[in-house]
């Protein structure tokens, strides 16, 4: 068993997991963290991974992978974030520093 992919993107993974199976190739796919879609969600990691049962699939996967996403081929790790793109964990942070210094800036102007 091998990981193919690990997105935090449940449309993708399934899509892909479906477009596996159209090819015969076995996989398990592990959406177990999908319930945790909450405001912690993009701090606890990513929702589901797809793993290739068969060794020998893997090429196959891989270039059913590709098909669907063409980006993919361009990086050499395969998340569902984009990259070069920020975590959400960041602009969560940015955006409550952000309030911090607007409510300290107004509230000192009485």
């Amino acid at each position: 068993m091998r990981l193919l992919c690990s997105s935090s993107s449940l449309t993708f993974v399934h899509s892909l997991r479906i477009a596996l199976d159209g090819e015969g190739i076995d996989t398990f796919c592990s959406d177990a963290d999908s319930n945790l879609s909450s405001i912690a969600g993009p701090m606890t990691g990513t929702a589901a991974r797809i793993y290739v049962l068969d060794e020998e699939d893997w090429d196959r996967a891989v270039a059913v992978m590709k098909h669907l996403d063409p980006s993919i081929g361009r990086a050499e790790a395969t998340t569902g974030q984009a990259r070069g793109a920020w975590p959400q964990w960041v602009w969560i942070g940015l955006g409550l520093v952000v309030a911090i210094v607007v409510a300290g800036l107004l509230g000192g102007q009485h």
